[in-house]
């Protein structure tokens, strides 16, 4: 009987070339450290949490060297806020913050923004951090990291105002008239407060846009319009309103891009700027705008006048931040100054230990 010869077709020289590149590509990883099991500290920055407090979700990502990351980039990660019954309530990306050195040794700051919902009536609410479902995690700097197991956090009960607001029949007509225009219009507004595209303009903290304390309304009050064919709808408002005469100028509360400048049949004259991905502030009801679409401003920059445009009952402005689509308080985005690195960093020395501070730009 003829014996056969030891031969190799090309399609398997090709998996065996596959297997052996893949096994010294693994290798190399192993040797690296990559593969080996990297704790991931978790931080939270606000110490108290209660309806429409921002929470700010800071990952200290260990060696080894990361990839090339810009202030702002997007990585494949992502916090998740849940209810004790693990309902999902919100959930935002990590992207990438600043370099931080720790025993001589370079760490990614990483943070992710979310808002307690000023709905929300639980006692605690529950963080989970997940790689992002949607995202290929193949790079060798994410898929050794142990994530942070679930934490939860006390929530402070919070009350908020009431008021009924008789409206005329003009501002009647805006709120309850079919518009094509005006839909479209709600859909656009949307689409941009719940994008999260990447940027990181503001690394400090906010300031009211204007200098006067009145104050016409609140953040959060349970409102009730009354319409004038005397029927009614509930409303909540989503931000501050400063009694101001027309003419007042409006100022950016922080750096960031201008994602919208433009007039609205709702919210009149407005601008929206993008602080940090998916975190916005908002400025509506204005008489005229000084900024378009895609400036660069500071804070103080003059976005225009207050006015008494789209649905208004009198010279204000309203004030808003969105923080993945859902609404914070103005005045504790003031407090809690939840993109500030020098408290971040701050908040890291007295968990984590002395720190060689930050090494963005080095």
């Amino acid at each position: 009987m003829e014996k056969r010869g030891h031969h190799i077709t090309r399609k398997t020289f090709q998996r065996l070339l596959v297997g052996i590149t893949a096994l010294a590509c693994m290798l190399l990883l192993l040797g690296s450290g990559t593969f080996q099991s990297r704790e991931t500290q978790i931080l939270v920055l606000q110490d108290e949490l209660s309806p429409g407090s921002p929470i700010s979700v800071i990952l200290v990502i260990p060696p080894p060297q990361p990839p090339q990351y810009k202030a702002g980039d997007m990585l494949p990660l992502q916090a998740l806020l849940s209810s004790s019954e693990k309902r999902p309530i919100q959930k935002a990306p990590f992207f990438y913050t600043d370099q931080i050195q720790l025993a001589g040794q370079d760490y990614i700051l990483a943070m992710a923004i979310l808002v307690v919902p000023n709905t929300y009536e639980e006692k605690n609410i529950y963080l989970d951090v997940q790689f992002e479902k949607a995202a290929s995690i193949a790079s060798s700097f994410f898929a050794g990291l142990n994530l942070p197991q679930t934490h939860n956090f006390p929530v402070s009960p919070r009350s908020f105002n009431s008021e009924t607001i008789a409206l005329g029949p003009e501002n009647t007509d805006i709120k309850t008239k079919p518009d094509p225009q005006k839909n479209k219009e709600a859909a656009e507004l949307w689409k941009l407060l719940t994008s999260t595209d990447a940027g990181l303009f503001n690394t400090a903290g906010f300031t009211a846009p204007v200098d006067s304390p009145r104050r016409t309304s609140y953040f959060g009050d349970r409102r009730v319009y009354q319409y004038t064919d005397g029927s009614s709808e509930r409303s909540i408002h989503g931000g501050i309103d400063f009694g101001v005469p027309r003419g007042t100028p409006v100022r950016a509360s922080a750096p960031g891009l201008v994602r919208m400048a433009r007039f609205r049949i709702v919210t009149g004259n407005t601008v929206i700027i993008q602080h940090a991905p998916g975190l916005y502030s908002l400025y509506y009801h204005m008489d005229s705008l000084s900024v378009k679409e895609g400036d660069l401003v500071q804070t103080g920059t003059e976005l225009g006048k207050s006015g008494s445009t789209g649905l208004s009952t009198g010279p204000h402005l309203h004030w808003e931040f969105r923080i993945q689509g859902e609404f914070a308080d103005p005045d504790l985005m003031i407090q809690a100054a939840p993109l500030d690195k020098e408290r971040i960093i701050s908040k890291i020395t007295e968990k984590l230990g002395k720190t060689d501070r930050s090494t963005e730009g080095r």
